[in-house]
């Protein structure tokens, strides 16, 4: 093979690797979107459990002002 074409080749597949312009580009890489993602559902995760947490500590301040079933009034 000559070597501007050998030269050629190897360009274009070095530009094939780089990040696409527009939309997609912006997104960034297939495993860049892919650790976004899962950065975004690791985060929702923590929310959930942060709210549910707050939640089970409140009851449990709570939980001395309500009478049980056999203690008498």
């Amino acid at each position: 093979m000559t070597r501007w074409k050998h030269q050629f080749l190897e360009a274009g597949a070095e530009r094939l690797e780089e990040v696409p312009s527009g939309p997609a580009g912006r997104a960034g890489a297939p495993e860049q979107r892919r650790l976004r993602q899962e950065n975004q559902e690791l985060k929702l995760a923590l929310a959930e459990a942060t709210v549910q947490l707050r939640i089970w500590q409140r009851g449990a301040a709570l939980i001395d002002q309500v009478p049980s079933k056999t203690s008498k009034p």
